[in-house]
């Protein structure tokens, strides 16, 4: 059988005509026989209905019927009054006033019309004697029991009566129940029957309309069979589909709706394609420039050292990072940043040779990647250095965003290959080391990368891994350094941080408390300090000596500006029990300025909680009396810059000499940090100082060590401390 035989058996057209009359006719039997349904119901609710109301009215004149027999027995023996007995009549005239119009709605029933018109009739009359007997019985039952019980024997036989007739009204409702069931019955098997037959002939003629209609359809559907091997096997935009479209045009019924699905399908698999096409966009683009993004630029960077171990040419990836393009975030907004990336990357592209690759890879950081460059190793640096300042050059012209001119200059890293020795990951890593030796040159510079350089950078991961592993295994230690009054007496000491590494012993704090702040491994590190440190100077609180002693800690702007860290102050100093006036909390001038009324606001808080504070290395930064003035400090640090030559410097004793009138006028304690010699001491003194810090009194000592500096004062062996010589 050919395809267009089965597919018109399976539509089977003609059958719906025939269909069509059987469902009418369904329709017809079905609609009579609801209706006899409908009727039956309708009466079956209707006797429910009086049968319930037939019961309510047993169950509330059999409540009264109760309340009047035992009202009329306690009239009898005594047990109630006259006027409890009115109260008892009064409530039941007052409760046969519903059931009297039930009785009414049973009279008009039309179940008790069926059984007996004279019957309802007659219940009407016994339930009016009823009740008027039982209100005559209560009525006068405190006056004369006897007459009242006579009325009330009347009452009950009228009662006796209405029960009867309740059970005849349930006989009857069931006899009518199973009758109208069995009818119902027999018209639904006499419908069946006649459905099954009429389904049978129903079929046998569909069946042979259906193979008839076949062979007309068949030349239709041979149309459509091709136009769905069409947009199978070709593609999208090449396929017309001419007889189709007129098929959607002239066609009628169930042909039309297929042409019309067809043509649908042909538009969805061409949004599909397109949907694909915007798919790889976003995977392969950045979505703000078009550029290959970082993922696409591996693919074309393993590419081009595939390319270049084939024909032995070298390639170059550049790395760039425009200069301060924070500026122009912050001060022209992020549509204005946005507008000048579009900029850099519209020259880039324009610089560009066949063949070569320009990616955006984030922020404002772009990757070439040059390939094919011939020559020996001096002519191919050459060759890039000229493309790398063309770039440059380029770049560095103004663009015009935000309403005006902005100049924007770019640093660019250069890494060379020849051949595929290299992986993707460590070539861009290269150029990225080299790009940051350009801006560590001031920016606006090239370099290329310098092996030595890459060394470093492999030495700080590894450096970074062993100070988290310092953490977790306790190799930190704190060191003190002592702090003197004019007449060299120890008053305090500042905590300093050290690394006792396992195998190359101390390491400079110089050397990872910068990559500390950079991996945010300074958070856990700063609260280890000052948690050790108030730990020290719980310990200290039971000692004669030591028990005056401050101890300063630094403090970090990323610690200090966490939302918690007054909290976890409170905590800490909870959970050690060391007195907070003991504690000074050292901050720098670019700490406090950062955000001034966040910073004024945490500085409160914690000096509500008692902790004193240091601003330290003053006189390096740009704060204004105007803010200094707001800040609640306890005491001014003098930068060791200024101190260190200041018998030689005028300009320092100056800087000094106002840095320490600014303290005493603003009732602040003055302190110098690196005094090495007692010339520098004595100009300090001369000028009013308070407290001195340096190697002239003592360098940052171990713990061991500081208590036995403490314990010989503590003793008066010792008047000074000398241990820095």
């Amino acid at each position: 059988m050919k395809i267009g035989h089965r597919i018109s058996l399976l539509i089977l057209l003609p059958a719906m005509l025939v269909m069509l009359v059987g469902l009418v006719l369904s329709g017809w039997f079905l609609h009579s026989l609801q209706s006899r349904y409908e009727a039956q119901a309708h009466s079956q609710a209707q006797d429910l209905e009086t049968l319930r109301m037939a019961a309510d009215f047993n169950r509330q004149v059999g409540l009264i019927h109760g309340r009047a027999s035992q009202a009329l027995d306690q009239a009898r023996s005594g047990e109630l009054d006259e006027l409890s007995l009115y109260r008892v009549h009064a409530s039941i005239v007052n409760e046969l006033q519903p059931v009297t119009n039930l009785v009414q709605l049973l009279a008009t029933s039309e179940l008790l019309l069926d059984v007996n018109h004279n019957s309802a009739k007659g219940m009407e009359e016994q339930y009016a004697s009823y009740r008027s007997m039982v209100i005559m019985a209560t009525e006068i039952a405190a006056v004369d029991p006897t007459t009242a019980s006579r009325h009330f024997d009347i009452a009950q036989q009228n009662f006796t009566e209405f029960t009867i007739f309740a059970n005849r009204i349930a006989g009857l409702l069931t006899e009518r129940a199973l009758l109208r069931n069995s009818d119902a019955f027999s018209s639904l098997n006499s419908f069946f029957k006649q459905l099954v037959v009429f389904g049978l002939l129903s079929a046998f003629i569909v069946l042979v309309l259906a193979w008839a209609a076949g062979q007309l359809l068949s030349r239709r559907m041979r149309v459509i069979a091709d136009a769905l091997k069409s947009l199978a096997h070709e593609q999208v935009e090449r396929v017309t589909l001419p007889e189709i479209e007129q098929m959607r045009t002239q066609g009628t019924g169930e042909l039309r709706d297929i042409a019309g699905a067809l043509l649908l399908f042909r538009e969805a698999i061409a949004k599909r394609k397109l949907a694909e096409e915007q798919a790889h966009q976003l995977a392969y683009y950045d979505s703000l420039t078009s550029l290959p993004n970082r993922r696409l630029l591996g693919d074309r960077l393993e590419h081009a050292c595939a390319v270049s171990a084939i024909n032995g040419d070298h390639g170059a990836v550049l790395w760039l990072d425009l200069d301060r393009f924070k500026v122009i975030n912050d001060s022209r907004g992020h549509a204005a940043g946005d507008s000048l990336l579009r900029e850099v990357s519209a020259r880039l592209q324009r610089l560009l040779k066949r063949g070569e690759t320009v990616a955006r890879i984030g922020g404002d950081e772009f990757v070439i990647v040059l390939e094919s460059i011939e020559g020996g190793v001096s002519d191919v640096l050459l060759a890039v250095d000229e493309r790398a300042n063309r770039i440059r050059e380029t770049l560095s012209l103004p663009y015009e965003v935000g309403g005006g001119s902005h100049f924007s200059t770019p640093s660019i890293g250069v890494a060379l290959f020849c051949g595929d020795d290299e992986t993707v990951e460590r070539l861009l890593m290269h150029a990225e080391t080299a790009m940051y030796q350009a801006k560590d040159a001031g920016r606006n510079a090239i370099s290329f990368y310098d092996p030595g350089m890459q060394a470093q950078v492999e030495a700080r991961a590894v450096l970074e891994s062993e100070l988290r592993t310092a953490l977790e295994q306790r190799q930190l230690e704190l060191f003190y350094q002592p702090q003197v009054n004019a007449v060299s007496e120890v008053v305090g000491v500042e905590a300093l941080i050290r690394w006792r590494h396992p195998e190359h012993g101390l390491v400079s704090p110089a050397d990872f408390i910068p990559l500390a702040e950079e991996t945010g491994l300074i958070l856990p590190m700063g609260l280890w300090v000052i948690e050790t440190a108030c730990d020290q100077l719980a310990v200290w609180q039971d000692k004669s000596f030591e028990s005056t002693l401050t101890i300063a800690v630094n403090v970090s702007g990323s610690q200090f500006r966490q939302d918690r860290f007054v909290q976890q102050m409170e905590e800490i100093l909870f959970r050690t029990g060391a007195e907070p006036s003991r504690l000074k909390l050292e901050l720098t001038e670019s700490i406090v300025l950062e955000n001034i009324e966040s910073t004024v606001r945490k500085m409160r808080q914690l000096k509500a909680l008692g902790v004193r504070f240091a601003l330290d290395d003053f006189g390096t930064g740009y704060s204004s009396l105007q803010y200094l003035k707001r800040l609640p400090l306890d005491q001014l640090k003098i930068d060791q810059s200024f101190v260190r030559d200041l018998v030689e410097d005028p300009d320092d004793r100056v800087i000094v000499n106002a840095i320490i009138a600014m303290g005493q006028a603003l009732g602040l304690e003055v302190i110098a940090e690196g005094v090495e010699t007692s010339e520098q001491q004595l100009i300090l003194a001369a000028s009013g100082c308070d407290l001195y810090q340096g190697y002239l009194y003592s360098r940052p000592l171990p713990l061991a060590d500081l208590q036995s500096v403490l314990n010989s004062y503590s003793k008066g062996v010792a008047h000074k401390v000398q241990l820095g010589h």
